[in-house]
């Protein structure tokens, strides 16, 4: 994209312009959509702030099941209008909408079946987002999509004070699973009309990064293929059943990683797709220190050469990318 600036007050001055031309000019800039945009984004921290609000003073769980729908029928409502003025703003409330309705989902779960039935606010954010990403062609309802669907499979996110992790109970499955699901969507994007793509794409790179994590956990603790859904019976039950249950160690992991990173640089740099291959290299240097500190340890010896390769690595990257930018120049 290539934005030009001029200016006007001087150009007037100079005669070059009319001020027709100068008002002409002045209408196709992007100042007037500068100023939506921030206007958009101040209402949509608002409505945030508001229901947070509400949601404090009376936590209930009927209240978020109010606010959720009074913003996605609003969301809706601005939708419908089809003005640019209001997209990112309806946009912005449709998002709040279905979190907040897989939020109460979750919450009413949990009130009523606490200990049962953990499956169904999953099942119920799956179908909302990815209603919602079809319906409203929002790609951070796509992104969504392929974060819920791997809950079902055993991964997610947990936080606690002042740490984050992330969790993958069943490696094999989700690289499998989600290795299709990337697949096929990015097969399906070049045969859908183009309105579809920014979805497909998103949900596909979800997809992808999704892999790579399940990839990353099964090369540190390998992987019991299918212990998510064995028999919750207590430690000795479990020692039990992984004793004759199938286990791919972390080494299988770790070497079919390098190979499916090094495929997916082959084909991101052959295919000029350079999010693929980018993102491939990225995970592989992630793989590299990864086994070179959980192999050799933290020592001063192995810091000072990480050290020194990530310098050569951040250098090979930014070539790397840019020669990929030369490439697809010359063929465009």
């Amino acid at each position: 994209m290539t934005k030009i600036s001029l200016d006007l007050d001087r150009l007037l001055k100079e005669d070059k312009i009319s001020q027709q031309e100068a008002d002409h000019l002045l209408s196709l800039s992007d100042g007037k959509k500068r100023a939506g945009l921030f206007a958009n984004l101040f209402m949509i921290l608002g409505a945030i702030a508001v229901s947070t609000g509400v949601l404090a003073l009376q936590p209930s769980a009927i209240v978020g099941l109010i606010l959720a729908t009074a913003s996605l029928g609003l969301g809706y409502y601005l939708f419908q209008i089809k003005s640019e003025e209001w997209r990112i703003l309806s946009h912005g409330l449709i998002v709040i909408g279905c979190l907040g309705l897989a939020g109460w989902t979750a919450w009413q779960s949990q009130e009523v079946w606490p200990d049962k039935m953990n499956w169904l606010p999953q099942i119920v954010a799956l179908v909302l987002f990815t209603g919602g990403a079809a319906f409203f062609k929002q790609p951070f309802l796509a992104a969504l999509v392929p974060l819920a669907f791997g809950s079902l499979i055993g991964s997610g996110t947990m936080y606690w004070h002042a740490s984050y992790a992330i969790f993958v109970r069943e490696c094999l499955v989700t690289i499998i699973v989600f290795s299709a699901i990337a697949g096929g969507l990015y097969y399906c994007r070049e045969k859908l009309h183009k309105k579809w793509h920014s979805v497909t794409t998103m949900a596909a790179r979800v997809s992808f990064f999704m892999i790579n994590f399940a990839f990353w956990v099964g090369s540190l603790w390998g992987d019991y293929v299918f212990e998510l859904w064995s028999s919750d019976d207590g430690w000795r039950a479990a020692q039990a059943w992984r004793e004759q249950a199938l286990h791919v160690p972390e080494s299988v992991f770790s070497f079919a990683w390098a190979i499916f990173l090094g495929v997916c640089i082959w084909l991101g740099t052959k295919d000029y797709r350079r999010f693929l291959a980018n993102t491939a290299v990225t995970f592989l240097a992630i793989h590299f220190y990864t086994q070179l500190f959980e192999t050799f340890g933290a020592n001063p010896i192995v810091l000072v050469t990480s050290g020194l390769t990530m310098l050569g690595a951040a250098f090979g990257v930014t070539r790397f990318d840019r020669w990929q930018k030369e490439r697809i120049a010359k063929t465009n």
